[in-house]
């Protein structure tokens, strides 16, 4: 039996966005930059470390680049081949989109970045969505998911403003209905809320994702909303 949560919910902006903040720190630049043998990486500036580490990779061939750069993000998880293969996709594929392995689209979206920082006529400039939602919910058994949200309840709550043909009903409509989504963990990349107002019942999302999985959201002002966490229904 579903939960009988309700929401109605105000798409605020679509926007397009070339990076997913947070995913390059300091820490990630000063690494890199430790790895290319640059001195002294740690002391550089913090407002500089994108700057220098572009500079420094820049003396590699951009394909050597490439690889480095997902051997670094990747480890193990990619052989040498496999990272050959991806280093020419990444010069005109939509590969954050289109690999097979949806777990790791953030990370080859976080590496194009970077490619194309590095290397602007050999890599395209990646793009992907940062959403913001207003969502209010109608009776008190829906708050609970406004104070605490998950992935599978953001991932149920951008679905329900589509329709089926939307990708992620078409691959995971089995999933959406169940108690278990973990796939959405892959479809929202990063999601943040404003603070959720009891008084009205209401909190605001900005979500970070790929456009594929939200196309069907253009043009789309509000909608109502049924959707649950993982493990709600009973």
């Amino acid at each position: 039996m579903k939960t009988k949560n309700q929401y109605q919910v105000e798409v605020l902006s679509l926007r397009e966005v070339h990076e997913l903040p947070g995913a390059w720190t300091d820490a990630k630049f000063i690494d890199l930059l430790e790895q290319l043998d640059y001195d002294d990486a740690s002391s550089t500036p913090s407002e500089e470390l994108k700057e220098t580490a572009a500079l420094a990779l820049s003396d590699m061939e951009p394909e050597e680049a490439a690889d480095l750069l997902l051997e670094r993000r990747f480890g193990e998880q990619l052989s040498k081949g496999q990272r050959q293969n991806l280093a020419e996709e990444l010069k005109g594929d939509r590969i954050w989109e289109e690999y097979p392995k949806i777990d790791f689209h953030k990370e080859l979206f976080n590496v194009s970045c970077m490619l194309n920082w590095t290397f602007p006529r050999k890599f395209p400039t990646p793009d992907i969505v940062e959403i913001k939602l207003k969502v209010q919910a109608s009776n008190a058994i829906s708050s609970s998911n406004l104070q605490k949200p998950t992935a599978s309840f953001i991932a149920r709550l951008l679905n329900d403003g589509m329709d089926e043909h939307n990708i992620i009903y078409r691959l995971f409509d089995e999933n959406l209905a169940s108690n278990s989504f973990p796939e959405a963990e892959n479809i929202i990349w990063q999601f943040a809320e404003s603070g959720f107002q009891p008084d009205e019942n209401v909190n605001t999302f900005t979500i970070y994702t790929s456009w594929n999985w939200v196309d069907e959201l253009k043009g789309v002002k509000s909608y109502d909303s049924t959707a649950f966490t993982d493990g709600q229904l009973t």
